[in-house]
């Protein structure tokens, strides 16, 4: 009787920790929706089509989220560093733009769990010869705030860097010839590569990172609330699948 009583036990607090989920035991800026800032040009994680609707990876794994926390999805589109401010200054709950989880980071916002892992790479013009070895001899272009940027900048200077609001001009500086080369995380690198004729993608040493979702630092609850999908999503193989829909190889 002891034992079925225990298992009784676990099994009501396990509903009511759902159904305090599903009551909405967290609280959004706007209630009934889950405002999200993202800079939409980061391809295969968030981008725009040509009706203008954002897509990708991360907007496949919102919609879901926000349908099982009965939370309506609101983006807030802007530069990546713009992005990476509103969940600070009150303008969004949360950062939806492939944001590496690092230790400086974590001052400014409380981490989802991480969903995905990745690598920095080079993409350079398929005729180029750029390597680790040679990138400081270059003119590398980056999205300012990102971790790329901040690579590039610490181990090559300001010199050898080219900083831009997004990655859709920097990629256009690289084929005007203005930089050599752009330092962007694999996947992104690797879906630019595929739409843009002359590019390819060149592997870096640089250290693996994990993505995860930022949101507002103390909002304990919703980063449970958004856990609690996100782990099934990972764990059924959802994440997987929507990754493989989007990535260019």
């Amino acid at each position: 009787m002891k034992k079925f009583a225990a298992i009784l036990c676990v099994v009501l607090l396990a509903a009511v920790s759902l159904s305090a989920v599903a009551e909405g035991a967290f609280t959004t800026l706007v209630e009934g929706k889950l405002t999200l800032s993202i800079s939409p040009d980061f391809p295969p994680f968030e981008n725009t089509d040509d009706d203008g609707n954002i897509i990708g990876i991360e907007p496949d794994i919102m919609a879901i989220i926000g349908e099982k926390l009965g939370l309506e999805i609101d983006y807030l589109p802007m530069d990546f560093d713009s992005a990476l401010l509103a969940p600070q200054t009150g303008k969004a709950d949360a950062i939806v733009s492939g944001v590496t989880v690092r230790e400086d980071r974590k001052s400014q916002f409380d981490f989802t769990h991480t969903y995905v892992s990745i690598h920095q790479a080079i993409v350079c013009k398929e005729d180029a010869d750029i390597t680790m070895d040679n990138l400081g001899e270059q003119m590398i272009g980056v999205q300012s705030g990102t971790t790329g940027a901040i690579y590039a900048l610490d181990d090559f200077g300001e010199d050898q860097v080219i900083s831009y609001n997004t990655y859709s001009l920097a990629f256009m500086a690289l084929t005007n010839g203005q930089v050599d080369c752009i330092l962007v995380d694999d996947l992104v690198g690797e879906s630019y590569a595929a739409t843009i004729p002359g590019l390819k993608v060149v592997a870096t040493t640089y250290e693996q990172e994990d993505f995860a979702f930022g949101v507002s630092k103390g909002n304990t609850a919703l980063v449970d609330a958004i856990n609690a999908v996100l782990d099934e999503l990972i764990e059924d193989g959802t994440v997987t699948e929507i990754i493989l829909k989007h990535s260019a190889n």
